[in-house]
C-alpha cells in the first residue's frame, strides 16, 4: 500500500475521460436500478409521486452535484501530484473522502433541503452505500482500461526503442554477438576465430580468401579455402560490405572515403594496409554505408 500509484491514474486526460464515464454510468445505472425506489434513500418516490421524466431529471441533479464535488476533488488532487506522494493508502483514503463528502453532501440537502423527516445519521450510510456501489464498478472499469491503454503504450515506446537500437545502435549496446567472428573453410570446420573489431578486410584468392586482421599489434593474414561470395552471404548480418569483386571490408574501419582520376577509393584505420579499391557495381551500397 506504501507503493506510488500509476501516473496515468493522475494525468488530466484520463481524469477527463473518468468524470465523463462516470457521469454517463451513474445516469444510466440509477435510471435502470433505481435506487430511489428505495423509500429510505429517496423518500419522494412513495406512491409513483414522480413521473418517469421527473425521476430522470431528479437523478441527472444528483449526479451533476455529485460530478462537481468529484471534479474538484480530482482537480485539488492533478495539482497536488507532484507535491505528495500519493501511494495507493492515500489514494484510498482520498476516494474514501470523495464518497464521504459526496454522502454527507447529499444527506443534508435532503434532510435541510427537502426537511426530511428522517435523522441525519440514517439517510448518510444510505447515501454513502448507494454512492459507492454507483462509483465502484466506473472505478474498476476505468483502472482496467487505463492501465491497458498505458501497458500498450509503454509496449510501442519499447518497440520503437528496439527499433532504434536495431537499425543504429546494434553492434554499441549487444557488442556480445559481434564480439567474436568464427570463420569455417568450405567443409564447416571451424578454422579460425578473432575479435571482430580486430578484422580488416577479406580479400578474394581463387578459391581461397585471405583474411587479414590485427593480432599483437600487426597485420596478420589467413588463408582459408571458402569463396567471398560464400562469405558475404553468411556474414550479412555483421558489418561487413562488399566493395569490390575481391573484397570484403569491416565498415567500422574506415578512415576516409576519397574519390580521385582512378576512382574511389577507401583508406582503412592502419597505416600498412593497402587503399580499397571501390567498383561502380557497390559503389552506392558502400558510399550510403559509410554516411550513416
Amino acid at each position: 500500500m506504501q507503493r506510488l500509484i500509476p501516473s496515468f491514474l493522475v494525468s488530466r486526460k484520463n481524469t477527463i475521460l473518468l468524470m465523463i464515464f462516470v457521469f454517463f454510468f451513474s445516469i444510466l445505472f440509477l435510471n435502470i436500478y433505481k435506487p430511489f425506489n428505495d423509500e429510505h434513500f429517496f423518500p419522494f418516490w412513495k406512491n409513483d409521486s414522480l413521473t418517469p421524466t421527473q425521476y430522470f431529471i431528479t437523478t441527472l441533479l444528483i449526479v451533476l452535484c455529485g460530478i462537481t464535488i468529484l471534479s474538484i476533488s480530482r482537480w485539488v488532487m492533478y495539482l497536488l501530484k507532484d507535491k505528495i506522494k500519493l501511494t495507493y493508502l492515500a489514494y484510498s483514503i482520498w476516494i474514501f473522502g470523495e464518497i464521504l463528502i459526496m454522502s454527507v453532501s447529499y444527506a443534508l440537502v435532503v434532510k435541510i433541503g427537502l426537511k426530511d423527516l428522517r435523522d441525519f445519521f440514517d439517510i448518510a450510510p444510505r447515501a454513502m452505500f448507494y454512492i459507492t456501489l454507483i462509483l465502484f464498478l466506473p472505478y474498476i472499469v476505468s483502472w482496467l482500461y487505463l492501465s491497458l491503454q498505458d501497458k500498450k503504450l509503454h509496449l510501442a515506446r519499447m518497440v520503437q526503442m528496439s527499433k532504434y537500437i536495431d537499425e543504429e545502435n546494434y553492434f554499441a549496446i549487444q557488442p556480445d554477438k559481434f564480439n567474436l567472428i568464427h570463420f569455417n573453410d568450405d567443409k564447416g570446420t571451424l578454422r579460425l576465430s578473432i575479435k571482430f573489431n580486430n578484422l580488416y578486410y577479406i580479400e578474394s584468392f581463387d578459391n581461397y580468401v585471405n583474411i587479414y586482421y590485427e593480432n599483437k599489434g600487426k597485420i596478420a593474414r589467413f588463408l582459408l579455402r571458402r569463396s567471398l561470395k560464400s562469405i558475404e552471404d553468411s556474414y550479412a548480418d555483421y558489418p561487413l560490405v562488399r566493395c569490390h569483386r575481391s573484397y570484403i571490408l569491416n565498415i567500422n574501419k574506415v578512415k576516409v572515403l576519397r574519390k580521385d582520376k582512378e576512382g574511389l577509393f577507401l583508406d582503412l584505420d592502419y597505416l600498412d594496409l593497402p587503399d580499397l579499391p571501390i567498383s561502380k557495381t557497390y559503389s552506392e551500397q558502400v558510399v550510403k554505408l559509410f554516411y550513416q
